[in-house]
């Protein structure tokens, strides 16, 4: 008789009760078993009107949707769910005292089907105690969810105020190029009264050579992340003021939408003064460039991002990777670009990796004293990593060094997703095989106690051979749980777990000497299964019918060449010389023959007056693929 279970305390729906969040109770029909106050109040259904009615029924509205599939898959499969108010807009109907809709979180969680409900409010939950249930929990998130709006119009005021106040004119347009917002520095600089151009079109603060300003938006593709778009590279071209005199511009551009409008935001720095000391830079440099052309051409077809320092560390020549390097690849130096001094740059920038710091140390030691060249791994703020390389040139012109930032990100992401990867598809194998090893266990119990309730000798001996098989399969998995690796188990060991274990089930060494010879042989799982129940059934028939005596059995296994032979030999009476395995009205012989198809494995048998042997051949698994597992039919007749 079970014991009793003891009684809940009675504080226990009164606490439920207490709880500032919803609590409610399903059984596996999805109906009503426990609805307490908070859901009563936010939804203005009554506990009446919930107990024992399908949740969905009494509110039509959520079948099929997202939660109701969610509670079904929690019922089936026993994992909990995980209901976000910003990614499911269809949960429960619920409201605030002040009648605003509540926003709010649902989590679904199973509950073991073997436990009495620890409360009740109706007989429906003392008929569900030993059915599958979910218990749904809803969390109230409006404060939260305005706590965060507010917060965000907060950070965008600010961010409003800085692009206001941005030492660059900023020049926001419709997509049709007419004004919509331009910032305080572009009133200054054009010359303009502040809200003078809006609603004019831009090309009244461009020259006449300008290229088109919706065409070059239009030229930047869509961002992969949903949000603004790309911008297009820096455009330098020449911008007109009020009075007409000409200024010279670098022009960024990127295009993003707000409540189902497109529009074009246009970053317009003046670079006057720049191009004048570039042009001064580039006369200079003539000389030097051409003596670097060749190897320029060479540099510019790498995707490495490659630059030439001086002995004072200021740029003297970059590849087409370097020139073309967007913001996020701070290493450069803000930007920093021929002329400018490298080391002074990058001396503002700041990095997530401290290794960062050693390689501009190391580099400025290399400039300085010489030495061996300097490679280091980094990783940025924005989490992209670098291999920087520096070698010194004494032999140049103009000595210095060369300098190679290589982007290794996708290789590092690569790295760590194949890591990740093969750590989830070993643990999830490992369990797998921990379960179906354990399922095969279970039903093996169950077939052993119901073999000590039949009277019939001839029954028992029925259930205890398919026993024997289901352990053979068993054997497998336990195998492969306990192995590094998943997808082949050495047949050797397991063929001597198995005899070891057949011999203790047959009554030890007085009934039968069970002999293992085997070679180390890898075999996977679709070869090792069936030809482990064919051992089972030949090595079980030898002990079965051993005749007066006690069993001799003999089992080897070897290789080869590109062929892998099981033998199983015993001293028995033998077969009728007649024999055929493919007639045999026998279950185990049929399997045996069925199995053997399975694996492409031919079977021999040679009978004497003095024992039987069986040899199982069958090809390398490597060289042959498998045919496909027979049918119940085929195996029964």
């Amino acid at each position: 008789m079970a014991p009793r279970m003891p009684e809940q305390p009675t504080w226990a729906l009164d606490v439920l009760g207490a709880l500032d969040a919803g609590i409610l109770l399903l059984d596996r029909h999805c109906r009503v078993l426990y609805w307490n106050n908070w859901m009563e109040q936010a939804s203005t259904l009554t506990v009446r009107e919930m107990l024992g009615h399908d949740l969905f029924d009494a509110l039509p509205n959520l079948r099929e949707s997202r939660l109701h599939i969610a509670v079904r898959d929690t019922l089936a499969t026993g994992a909990p769910g995980v209901l976000s108010h910003t990614l499911n807009p269809m949960l429960f109907p619920l409201r605030l005292p002040d009648g605003r809709r509540m926003v709010h979180n649902v989590v679904i969680r199973p509950l073991p089907s073997h436990a009495q409900p620890a409360f009740s409010q109706s007989a429906h939950a003392q008929q569900a105690g030993s059915e599958a249930r979910c218990l749904i929990q809803v969390t109230d998130v409006t404060a939260s969810v305005n706590r965060e709006r507010v917060l965000r119009e907060q950070r965008d005021a600010r961010y409003r105020a800085i692009v206001d106040t941005a030492p660059d004119a900023i020049v926001t347009t419709d997509t049709r190029g007419m004004v919509q917002w331009m910032n305080g520095t572009a009133t200054r600089q054009f010359d303009y009264h502040p809200n003078e151009l809006i609603g004019q079109n831009v090309a009244v603060l461009l020259g006449d050579d300008a290229p088109d300003w919706v065409a070059m938006a239009e030229h930047s593709g869509p961002a992969e992340s949903g949000g603004p778009e790309a911008a297009t590279q820096p455009v330098e071209l020449s911008g007109r003021r009020r009075d007409g005199s000409h200024i010279d511009l670098e022009l960024s551009m990127a295009r993003w939408e707000s409540e189902g409008r497109s529009f074009i935001t246009g970053i317009l720095r003046d670079i006057t003064e720049r191009r004048r000391t570039r042009e001064e830079l580039r006369t200079s440099a003539l000389a030097m460039r051409q003596l670097a052309e060749q190897t320029k051409a060479t540099l510019d077809a790498l995707p490495a991002f490659i630059a030439v320092l001086d002995r004072s560390g200021r740029i003297v020549s970059v590849n087409r990777a370097w020139a073309e390097a967007g913001p996020e690849t701070t290493f450069l130096g803000q930007g920093c670009i021929v002329g400018d001094d490298y080391l002074d740059h990058c001396g503002r920038g700041e990095t997530a990796d401290p290794r960062a710091d050693s390689v501009m140390e190391g580099l400025r030691t290399l400039l300085s004293e010489g030495g061996p060249p300097v490679s280091a791994e980094y990783v940025t703020n924005n989490q992209h990593w670098y291999r920087c390389l520096a070698a010194p040139m004494p032999a140049g012109p103009f000595g210095g060094t060369v300098l190679m930032h290589i982007d290794v990100t996708e290789i590092k992401s690569m790295e760590a997703a194949l890591r990740k990867l093969v750590g989830q598809k070993s643990t999830l194998l490992r369990e797998v095989n921990h379960r179906v090893k354990n399922s095969l266990q279970l039903v093996s119990s169950l077939l052993t106690l119901q073999t000590l309730s039949l009277p019939d000798e001839g029954m028992r001996v029925h259930f205890q051979d398919a026993r024997s098989r289901i352990e053979a399969i068993a054997r497998v998995h336990n195998r492969l749980y306990q192995a590094d690796q998943f997808q082949t188990i050495e047949f050797g060991t397991y063929l001597n777990e198995l005899c070891e274990d057949l011999a203790r089930a047959s009554g030890g060494d007085s009934m039968c000497d069970i002999v293992v010879r085997s070679d180390v042989i890898d075999l996977p799982i679709d070869h090792a299964a069936p030809l482990g129940l064919i051992a089972n059934e030949l090595i079980t028939n030898a002990v079965k019918h051993r005749g007066n005596g006690p069993a001799r059995v003999t089992v080897t296994f070897r290789r080869a060449a590109d062929q892998l032979a099981l033998t199983v030999s015993d001293r028995g009476p033998g077969l009728p010389s007649n024999f055929d395995i493919r007639k045999s009205r026998s279950l185990g012989m049929r399997l045996i023959s069925s199995l053997a198809g399975q694996i492409r494995a031919s079977v021999d048998i040679d009978t004497t007056p003095q024992g039987t042997t069986f040899r199982i051949e069958l090809p390398v698994p490597d060289a042959v693929p498998l045919l496909e597992t027979s049918s119940t039919e085929e195996i029964e007749g």
